[in-house]
């Protein structure tokens, strides 16, 4: 009995010492609060903008090798889900750079951009009229009452050529044609090949692209036309880029086609490099535009 009532007044002054022991250790340990620094994920980052993801997917090859030799920058691609929001952003110059047509460019540079250089070879920028193999068109005017895929925009150079060559070469197309409205120049081709469309409109660079990966598409599709090209995609900077990187990623383009590890980039993309150019490279295809918009509506 004696023992136990040792025991037990030494059993509470262990727990009290424990206790005095946990108190101080919690006054001397910090208790940990997560750090919260700031994002830097977006800092020495330019968005170039695409109007489709076509577009973009094919300049991906570009986009990697002028990350490859850009020092302290990287370019990072902006593709749009659609023409609208392409023109909405750039609008609202939400993008550093963009390579996009002509017209559209020449629009952009009064408002916060300027033309800094365009594609070399204007040919791949022809119009090309594609008919069903099955549809047994063989001249413009066996196109009247049909069917033709197109990209519907008064700024968009392929779709206006097109339109344009079968007006002055005898159809009305403003009123004996009927248009199947898409999204995208791979979607009027597709549109031809299933026979949702009699004929469709694209331009040869993204002809060439889509045949080169879906040789299949011939079986059911032929190029009928050709138009004359326009001057080619202009590269279109925003002002407000620093100087630096603007003349750093202006010289990784204009080199380009002279080294050898860059041409399969451009060779994705269906071009053949880029040279120095600016608004006044583009006045031809202004006037176009204009002569285009007094007969089609």
């Amino acid at each position: 009995m004696k023992k136990n009532r040792l025991v037990l007044p030494l059993f509470f002054s262990m727990l009290l010492l424990a206790l005095v022991l946990a108190c101080n250790n919690r006054e001397t340990t910090p208790v940990y609060q997560p750090a919260f620094v700031s994002d830097t994920s977006n800092q020495n980052t330019i968005v170039i903008g695409f109007p489709s993801f076509s577009y973009s997917q094919a300049m991906e090859p570009t986009i990697e090798y002028i990350n490859a030799h850009l020092r302290g920058t990287r370019l990072k691609a902006h593709a749009c889900v659609s023409w609208e929001e392409f023109l909405s952003l750039l609008g609202q110059r939400k993008f550093d750079l963009s390579i996009v047509n002509g017209l559209v460019a020449c629009t952009a540079a009064g408002n916060g951009y300027e033309i800094r250089g365009k594609i070399s070879s204007d040919e791949p920028n022809a119009s090309l009229i594609i008919t069903r193999r099955s549809s047994h068109i063989n001249k413009v005017s066996d196109l009247k009452g049909k069917k033709i895929a197109i990209v519907p925009s008064n700024l968009i150079p392929a779709s206006m050529m097109g339109k344009y060559y079968l007006y002055t070469n005898g159809l009305d197309v403003n009123t004996n044609i009927h248009t199947e409205k898409v999204a995208s120049f791979e979607a009027a081709i597709i549109s031809a090949y299933l026979g949702k469309s009699d004929a469709a409109i694209c331009p040869a660079r993204n002809w060439n692209i889509y045949l080169r990966d879906h040789p299949d598409v011939l079986s059911k599709v032929e190029v009928k036309w050709k138009t004359p090209p326009f001057e080619h995609n202009a590269v279109l900077i925003n002002k407000k880029l620093d100087k630096k990187i603007t003349a750093s990623v202006l010289n990784i383009l204009f080199s380009m086609s002279t080294k050898s590890e860059a041409r399969s980039a451009l060779n994705n993309a269906s071009i053949d490099g880029f040279e120095k150019a600016d608004s006044t490279m583009y006045r031809s295809l202004q006037e176009f535009k204009r002569k285009y918009d007094s007969v089609i509506f």
